[in-house]
């Protein structure tokens, strides 16, 4: 009894009997003075108009009294059907509690504010089953990365230990140790940059940038890379290339970007990289005369950890173009990708000249 008084229906209930059967009362109460102030017009005898009231009264009574038990069940009925939703809503946030994350609210189809209150719940429980679903793609994808290089370095430490050489060996074993303990932190920081600039807490510093002198910085970077490859790299500005952005970030997507161009371009090849200027933003094309994206491939290669069956020769940790998304989308621009399987592939990354990003 005490969890029912403490129910919003039970409440709603009071308030629902209370209201009609005041609104009975004054009209009987107004109905009763009327009566008595405007008798005067029949001519009734004392006695007829004492016996008249009497009868008013009685059956007035038994009326409200009636018409009081009435409003408290149509009352509860309405606040029942009216919070029906809510208990639905209740009841699929328990099950979930439960680790059912599979429940939905039933929509009704009514249209009205519970109506939009579950619909807008469902929403957020597939927001939330979707971060959780990453989530778990992401641990296991981390546990799988890290106990690699982990097993070498335990490995080359096992071996150390057990063989007898001279400095020499101790030193070149170390040395991969150091190498790999550098892997593994390069990877985190990658991650904790991807969770911050999805997240938008990363640290930004915008500047004044000129968007063809970062592009012609990047490419002097790989540069010998390239010439090793016998690929050639090309570069074309054209436009207003002065846009505000955080510059070092915009290096780091170019370099990410060209760096899987040069790695999955065969010798010989070619690299183009355009930089087109507008109005209202920046736009860096990274062409390519490499292997190629299949279509199946080209829907996940911006997810974390994802590499194609081509690349799983090469070294990398699947990231970077994680990386390169997350810090274009918090310049608030957009990056997508054009591919030929055997002919290359198109990068497009759109900048714009006026942004609002968080500085801290």
């Amino acid at each position: 009894m005490y969890k029912l008084c403490r129910t919003v229906a039970f409440r709603l209930t009071l308030w629902y009997a209370a209201f009609f059967t005041g609104c009975i009362l004054i009209a009987f109460v107004v109905f009763h003075f009327v009566l008595l102030h405007g008798i005067h017009h029949v001519h009734l005898t004392a006695d007829s108009l004492q016996e008249l009231l009497e009868a008013y009264r009685s059956f007035f009574g038994f009326s409200l009294a009636g018409v009081a038990l009435a409003s408290v069940f149509v009352g509860w009925f309405l606040a029942r059907r009216a919070l029906s939703g809510v208990e639905d809503v209740r009841q699929t946030a328990q099950s979930i509690a439960k680790g059912a994350f599979d429940s939905r609210v039933p929509v009704k189809g009514t249209g009205d504010e519970v109506d939009q209150l579950a619909i807008t719940f469902n929403w957020m429980l597939g927001q939330i089953q979707k971060v959780l679903s990453s989530m778990k793609e992401i641990t296991d994808n981390i546990a799988h990365d890290l106990k690699s290089p982990i097993t070498r370095m335990r490995g080359m430490a096992e071996l150390a230990l057990l063989s007898k050489g001279p400095v020499g060996d101790y030193e070149t074993v170390l040395g991969r140790v150091v190498e790999e303990c550098d892997r593994l932190f390069g990877m985190i920081n990658t991650m904790l940059d991807i969770s911050e600039a999805e997240a938008g807490i990363a640290r930004f510093s915008p500047t004044e940038v000129d968007g063809g002198q970062m592009a012609r910085d990047v490419i002097d970077l790989f540069s010998p890379v390239a010439e090793d490859k016998r690929i050639s790299v090309n570069l074309r500005v054209s436009g207003d290339l002065s846009l505000r952005a955080d510059e070092q970030k915009l290096q780091r997507v170019l370099s990410n970007l060209l760096d899987n161009a040069i790695k999955y371009t065969p010798p010989g090849g070619s690299i183009t990289v355009s930089v087109y200027g507008t109005d209202r933003a920046v736009r860096i094309i990274v062409r390519d005369t490499g292997a190629g994206i299949s279509e199946p491939e080209r829907s996940h290669i911006f997810d974390r950890f994802y590499r194609g069956e081509k690349s799983r020769s090469e070294p990398g940790n699947g990231l970077g173009l994680s990386l390169a998304r997350a810090f274009v989308l918090a310049h608030q621009g957009s990056i997508t990708v054009t591919s030929t399987p055997g002919e290359g592939s198109e990068f497009v990354v759109t900048i714009p000249k006026i942004i609002s990003v968080q500085q801290s």
